[in-house]
């Protein structure tokens, strides 16, 4: 057996190997982009994966321009470029040289774009869905791994802003196999017994697979079901989820989601005691302007001398009550002069009326019986009828024998025609 090697020995032959193997010292590897980020320093680190296995990459930012210039998540990649085992961490990664974009998206990116429309056309992301976070909940509920910093935050910032503010963890795995559905239980759990008033339901940050589970549609329907507010505070500020759209609140960080769930206490205090005071203030303000308005009205003479007030005002109420009927007698008299005025030249009026009417009449009595055919017959005359009722008007109407009647002013007679004269003319 040869001597044992110290830790960077090992590593370093590790990475002999590599570059003396012709068929690992530059190799071209497929795979889909995840947890991509670029640093200050112009490297970028992130893995490559397809669906049984995954490797961490390293682009250097002297390689940057051999790459696409935006990498997006799930982006479909060939990686050309040499395998490395980093010595101080022995981390094993594959260095980039050169980065070519293949056709397509990855299958989580396609899989979140799809179930994102469909939940959309559904009106799961709708303004009008989201429910009010309370102002002061009595228990807040976080749905979140027991391990971590994120309940470590979370516990801190809820104890910092509101202290005694009661604090429920419904523990779950929040990445892995299956772990959608045991989130989404959580939450089913904290509604069924109605644990809290607010839900938090979070983890940190990751890759595209290690957020899955809240991209997974029975995750985005138990937060979409859950009568308790649900804030959402998955991921870095960056990452957005499934469970980001659906919930009634979306925080960048688990320890904002903590900063919205709850007030600051001693903030509500300060308030309480402000309006305390300004009310004490406004009730202060408002008894020195009432006792000052008491004291204007007892120095009134009313108040001082009421006799001699009441007494004043009885001689000028006895006055007035003189100038009053003095008035009243004038204004009667003057009325009852008015009055028998208008009674005569009312009187005259319908006296000059009727004798208008009464002439008239007169006279158009005189007209009517100058035309009446009785006043004719009165003087003399007399008008013929024959026996059919004819009137005989012409002397040619009548011939000899003919029957007639002859009417007089107070009677007939009938008469027999014995010579018409005007035969034969």
């Amino acid at each position: 057996m040869s001597e044992p090697l110290s830790v960077l020995e090992f590593n370093t032959r590790i990475n002999q190997l590599f570059r003396s193997d012709p068929n690992l010292s530059r190799v071209a590897v497929r795979g889909e982009i995840s947890g991509y980020k670029r640093y200050p320093s112009g490297h970028a680190y992130f893995t490559l994966k397809d669906q049984e296995a995954a490797v961490s990459c390293v682009l250097f930012r002297s390689r940057a321009p051999f790459a696409p210039v935006r990498m997006t998540e799930g982006m479909k990649v060939v990686i050309q470029g040499t395998p490395n085992l980093y010595d101080k961490t022995g981390r094993f990664q594959l260095v980039a040289e050169s980065i070519r974009e293949e056709s397509g998206v990855g299958d989580l990116y396609r899989q979140f774009i799809e179930l994102k429309d469909k939940l959309e056309k559904e009106g799961l992301f709708a303004p009008s869905r989201k429910k009010p976070i309370p102002f002061i909940p009595k228990r807040v509920v976080a749905v979140t791994s027991s391990q971590g910093a994120v309940i470590r935050d979370i516990i801190h910032v809820i104890q910092r802003r509101f202290p005694g503010m009661r604090l429920i963890l419904v523990e779950t795995p929040v990445q892995g196999a299956g772990a959608e559905h045991l989130i989404a239980s959580a939450i089913e759990t904290a509604n069924r017994l109605h644990l809290g008033d607010v839900i938090i339901v979070g983890r940190g940050g990751g890759s595209l697979e290690d957020l899955q589970p809240f991209n997974e549609e029975i995750t985005a329907r138990a937060i979409a079901a859950s009568s308790i507010p649900v804030i959402s505070a998955v991921g870095h500020e960056t990452d957005y989820t499934i469970a980001d759209f659906v919930a009634d609140m979306r925080a960048p960080t688990p320890s904002v989601a903590a900063e919205l769930a709850v007030p600051v206490k001693s903030e509500l205090l300060q308030r309480v005691d402000e309006r305390a005071a300004a009310l004490e203030q406004a009730m202060l303000n408002r008894l020195l302007a009432e006792e000052r308005h008491v004291m204007s009205l007892a120095n009134r003479p009313i108040l001082q001398n009421p006799c001699a007030v009441v007494d004043r005002h009885a001689l000028r109420l006895d006055y007035l009550s003189r100038e009053l009927g003095h008035a009243f007698e004038k204004r009667f008299t003057r009325e009852h002069h008015v009055t028998e005025r208008l009674s005569r030249q009312l009187k005259e009026s319908m006296r000059q009326y009727i004798n208008k009417v009464s002439y008239q009449h007169t006279a158009l009595r005189r007209a009517i019986e100058a035309l009446s055919p009785y006043a004719i017959l009165s003087r003399g005359y007399a008008v013929l009828r024959k026996k059919d009722g004819d009137w005989v008007t012409r002397a040619a109407g009548l011939h000899t024998k003919d029957a007639v009647e002859a009417l007089f002013s107070d009677g007939s007679v009938e008469l027999e025609v014995t010579r018409a004269l005007n035969e034969g003319r």
